[in-house]
């Protein structure tokens, strides 16, 4: 299925499906664990050149967060237990599974103490004075702003948008330049606003 909706969605002007099958996994930027790579603007930017960027991470022990200069953040929990985030001598928060998304600044020194096993994560970044962004789950019909990227959780889910029906399974993506679409179960939606 997944193949033919690629198939069926190519050229579409507001709707490019990224499937999960496709990615491809690569080292943390601090070589700490293991990303892949969802979206990014511009295509073919790298870590120090992307405008936004939305990536998946597994995260399997303790230990320090990448730093991202000039970068702000948010991070959602996909599956595991979750995680405690602590920031230096300043606060700590924790996120667990289908808790809403914690933003923070990209360059603090982020220490990642893991609440149970591994944990698979959501990430959404973007590039402090060129663009910024705010991560949630929605569900029903939403209305957009900005440019969005919407990532399936877990299961399946029906995505309509423009008069098509596109079917989402476990971490596939979609990223939209529409204004509105409908969605039958909670899924992330990252939107990207220039500033």
């Amino acid at each position: 299925m997944r193949p033919r909706a690629s198939i069926e969605l190519a050229g579409h002007p507001v709707i490019r499906f990224l499937p999960a099958a496709d990615r491809i996994a690569r080292p943390w930027k601090n070589g700490g664990g293991v990303t892949f790579d969802v979206a990014s603007f511009p295509d073919g930017s790298t870590l120090d050149t992307f405008a936004w960027r939305i990536s998946i991470a597994e995260v399997a022990s303790d230990g320090p967060f990448s730093r991202f200069e000039g970068i702000d953040r948010s991070t959602a929990i996909l599956s595991g237990e979750g995680f405690r985030l602590a920031f230096g001598d300043g606060p700590v928060a924790d996120l667990r599974l289908d808790a809403p998304a914690f933003a923070y600044p990209g360059d603090l020194a982020t220490d990642c103490t893991l609440l149970g096993g591994p944990v698979l994560d959501l990430n959404v970044m973007t590039r402090r004075g060129v663009y910024r962004h705010r991560l949630r789950l929605v569900e029903g019909e939403c209305i957009v702003e900005g440019e969005a990227v919407l990532v399936c959780p877990r299961g399946s889910a029906t995505v309509s948008v423009e008069g098509a029906r596109i079917i989402l399974h476990e971490n596939d993506a979609l990223v939209l330049s529409a204004p509105h679409f409908h969605c039958d179960v909670p899924l992330w939606l990252a939107e990207l606003l220039r500033v």
